[in-house]
């Protein structure tokens, strides 16, 4: 693919500069190597294991995997950097055999970047570690490939008496998973379209005031579009596609939500606003209680067209209370998360809009009720997910889950409480415990009566000893949304220098 030829000779580039370097203390070259496996009984990977892990693990029950990376990086000056990465992972009992999870170049000058490839971005305000996710951009789903470039952290505004910071990312890529929706699609006699060739767009802004002064703000927007494609449907028996244009006037149009203003008249109904929008918006206020303790509430409003900008949609957001710890030395309790998350509003029941009907009825329709957001389901583009999986919050339960193989998701109308801690031990030894519990109403279309429940925990422990690493855990799941699951994880990794 052409994106993969891009970043081959980015890295390509990049060991040639490194084999003429001057100086080669300049130059780090490290590898990775990891294996873990997860054994245990129920149909599924215990939901803690899996979730917010780049889909690493497979959700399949009983599932190992062997996972490699060698990672390079030159520095041509203390402001400027070439770094890249190669990371495969092979696995047993999961939907992908083996494959490239990371591929990447990456030069970066001062406190900006520009990157091409795939790779496991961190979420930009939430805990990675401990919290349930990010509506949009979380760390779900397998990277994306893209060309991006932003900010390497928040960057302090010049002439604000560093009281402004700004986190920024802009970029476009392309979805991989085209074969495995067509086995989706093909092999399950319940899905109705599929789409292929789907292109993405994403880009999140980020404002921060000092984060040193006892008490600081930030507010944001994450957004992220499938747009492009092409998509294909059964009508009247017969299989027929209809293709989204992917040139520079789609990019363009994919930056903000627009689109045909006479989409009823050029029969486009899908394209009243082009592509699929996901987006998110931040609240945060964050309290310094002294050098070593901080405590941050927030909340993450989403929204996927203007009802939800507007706040439309009730109480739907995640909402969520964070501790830090940042003594020196060991500390029982390092960080704490308590989340409570909702989607069941979704700005209300109802969609009525004239232009979704033909004459005769479009022009009895006078009033104007924008609602049933369908949270993460499109009609073009299917479903928000990356081979099954959503790159934003894990408790809306991705397709990979439903048995039958639909492609859509089935239960996007969610109320749960989420809870993370970690801390250390010893020296060596940390913990990590996380639990959700979730309940979920199906969607406005298809409701699920009675509501579904799910209560998912996990407790592991980390040892550390010079470059290797020891992860022993045991998760859980009692309810009817993952079912009854019981799964033992032990987990190896080695951090090696070779040059």
């Amino acid at each position: 693919m052409r994106y993969q030829s891009i970043i081959l000779c980015m890295l390509g580039l990049c060991c040639s500069t490194l084999t003429k370097a001057q100086n080669p203390t300049d130059t780090q070259v490290t590898f990775d190597l990891t294996t873990e496996a997860a054994v245990g009984t129920g149909d599924y990977t215990a939901y803690q294991l899996t979730a917010n892990r780049h889909h690493v693990l497979s959700t399949r029950g009983n599932t190992a995997y062997l996972r490699g990376a060698v990672n390079v990086e030159h520095d041509f000056s203390k402001d400027l950097t070439l770094s890249g990465a190669v990371d495969g992972i092979a696995s047993l009992h999961a939907d992908h055999k083996a494959y490239l999870q990371q591929l990447y170049a990456n030069l970066s000058y001062k406190s900006f970047f520009l990157e091409a490839g795939s790779r496991e971005q961190k979420q930009v305000v939430r805990d990675n570690l401990l919290s349930a996710g990010s509506f949009v951009k979380g760390t779900n789903a397998k990277p994306v490939p893209q060309v991006h470039f932003g900010t390497i952290d928040f960057w302090t505004v010049p002439y604000t008496k560093e009281w402004l910071q700004v986190n920024f990312d802009f970029g476009y890529g392309k979805f991989l998973d085209t074969g495995f929706r067509e086995d989706q699609f093909y092999d399950h006699d319940v899905n109705r379209a599929y789409a292929k060739g789907i292109w993405y767009h994403q880009k999140h802004l980020y404002f921060r005031s000092n984060p040193d002064k006892p008490v600081f703000v930030t507010v944001g927007i994450e957004h992220a579009v499938q747009f492009g494609g092409e998509k294909f449907e059964y009508v009247n028996g017969h299989l027929t596609a209809s293709k989204k244009k992917a040139n520079l006037k789609a990019f363009w149009d994919a930056i903000l939500p627009r689109g045909d203003a006479n989409y009823y008249e050029n029969d486009a109904m899908e394209d009243w606003v082009y592509g699929n929008h996901v987006g998110v918006m931040t609240y945060q206020i964050g309290w310094n209680i002294n050098k070593e303790h901080q405590v941050q509430a927030y909340l993450d409003n989403p929204f996927e067209d203007g009802s939800g900008i507007r706040k439309g949609n009730g109480w739907d957001g995640l909402w969520g209370l964070q501790y830090s710890n940042r003594a020196a030395g060991v500390q029982l309790v390092r960080g704490a998360v308590v989340e409570y998350f909702q989607s069941t509003n979704q700005s209300g029941p109802l969609h009525w809009d004239s232009g979704d009907y033909p004459e005769p009825i479009r022009k009895q329709i006078t009033d104007l009720v924008t609602g049933k957001d369908d949270y993460y389901n499109h009609d073009f583009y299917r479903s928000y997910t990356h081979y099954g999986m959503t790159p934003g919050n894990p408790l809306i339960t991705s397709p990979i889950y439903n048995e039958d193989g639909y492609s859509t998701f089935r239960d996007n109308r969610v109320k749960a409480w989420h809870l993370g801690i970690n801390g250390e031990i010893s020296n060596r030894l940390s913990y990590l415990v996380k639990g959700s519990y979730s309940e979920g109403w199906g969607t406005y279309d298809k409701p699920i009566v009675p509501k579904r429940h799910s209560f998912d925990a996990m407790l592991q422990g980390i040892y550390t000893t010079g470059p290797w690493q020891f992860s022993a855990a045991y998760a859980f799941d009692k309810g009817n949304i993952f079912g009854d699951c019981s799964t033992f994880d032990l987990k190896i990794g080695y951090h090696g220098k070779i040059l």
